[in-house]
C-alpha cells in the first residue's frame, strides 16, 4: 500500500483531519456545490446547502465550512450552528481582483529578495527534503498547509512557493489553489489565496509579501484565475496589512467555519 504521509503537515489530529477532507473531496468532487482547496470539503455558500448538510460536513471530517456568507447572514447561522453542538469560526473575506494582478506586479518589480534567499517553487519534481522543510516552515507559524496534492497540482489546480537559504532552510511560504467546482459561478475565476508564513527571525524583510505575489501572479499566468480571496480573522493586522499591501479589500463577506469539537477538541484545524 502506498503511504500518503508525505501529503500532510501537523499534529495527529491535523493530519486525520486533512486525510478525512481529501476522502470526501472524492465522494463529492463532480457535485459544483462543494468547495475543497486540500482542507475539508465545505459548501460554496449558504444558498447551496442547508445547515443540516453543513453538520454532517462537519460531524464526518471535523472542520468544514460556508465559503461566502453574507456578514448579514453570520449572526443568525453563527447561532444555529452553536445549538447544533459546532464550534463557530468567522474570518473575514479579503478579496482581489484586476488591481490586485497590478498590484502584485509592482511588489515584485520593487521589492527584492534578500541576497541569502532563493525564491522556489514546490511541485511533484521537489525534494521531499524540500517538502519536508516547506510544510515544518509553515506549521511552525502555526498555519497547517492544505494536502499537498493540490499545492502541487497533483489533484487540482494549485501552486505553492518558498524562501529558502544556502543551508536548505525554509523561512517562508505562500500558496493559492482552485476552490469551486469548474462549474461553479466562480469556478475557473476565483481561486483560494494565502498560507503567508514566515519565520519570526527573518520577519521584517516583506518575505510574505514577495511570495504571496509571485504565488498570485503564477496562478493568474499558469491557470488563468483572475480574482483571489482568503479569510482574515478579524484583528490580525498582519495579516490585514499585507492583504492591503498587494491590492485587496475587505468584502461585506465572510467565511463561516465550523467544527466538531469531539474530532478537533482543539476548536479549530488552522490560524
Amino acid at each position: 500500500m502506498i503511504s500518503d504521509d508525505h501529503d500532510y503537515f501537523g499534529t495527529d489530529e491535523q493530519k486525520s483531519a486533512l486525510r478525512r477532507g481529501r476522502a470526501m473531496y472524492e465522494v463529492v468532487r463532480n457535485d459544483p456545490r462543494f468547495a475543497y482547496y486540500g482542507r475539508g470539503v465545505g459548501i460554496a455558500s449558504p444558498d447551496l446547502g442547508s445547515l443540516t448538510e453543513l453538520k454532517a460536513l462537519a460531524r464526518l471530517q471535523g472542520a468544514t465550512n460556508y465559503s461566502n456568507v453574507p456578514n448579514s447572514a453570520v449572526e443568525s447561522l453563527s447561532a444555529d450552528a452553536q445549538a447544533l453542538g459546532l464550534n463557530v469560526i468567522c474570518r473575514a473575506r479579503w478579496e482581489g481582483a484586476a488591481g490586485a494582478i497590478e498590484t502584485a506586479q509592482a511588489v515584485l518589480a520593487n521589492t527584492k529578495m534578500p541576497p541569502d534567499l532563493s525564491l522556489i517553487w514546490i511541485n511533484e519534481d521537489t525534494a521531499p527534503d524540500t517538502q519536508q522543510a516547506f510544510g515544518e516552515a509553515a506549521v511552525s507559524c502555526g498555519v497547517l498547509p492544505p494536502s499537498m496534492a493540490t499545492l502541487t497540482g497533483r489533484l487540482k489546480p494549485g501552486l505553492a512557493a518558498a524562501a529558502q537559504d544556502s543551508a536548505g532552510r525554509v523561512v517562508s511560504c505562500a500558496a493559492a489553489a482552485s476552490i469551486y467546482h469548474p462549474e461553479h459561478a466562480d469556478g475557473r475565476r476565483e481561486c483560494w489565496w494565502g498560507m503567508l508564513a514566515t519565520r519570526s527571525e527573518r520577519r521584517g524583510e516583506h518575505l510574505s509579501l514577495m511570495l504571496g505575489a509571485a504565488v498570485l501572479l503564477e496562478m493568474h499566468k499558469r491557470h488563468g484565475f483572475s480574482a483571489f480571496f482568503t479569510g482574515v480573522e478579524p484583528g490580525n493586522k498582519a495579516s490585514e496589512d499585507v492583504c492591503r499591501h498587494i491590492g485587496f479589500t475587505l468584502s461585506d463577506t465572510c467565511t463561516l467555519s465550523v467544527i466538531d469539537p469531539t474530532l478537533i477538541p482543539a476548536g479549530r484545524l488552522t490560524k
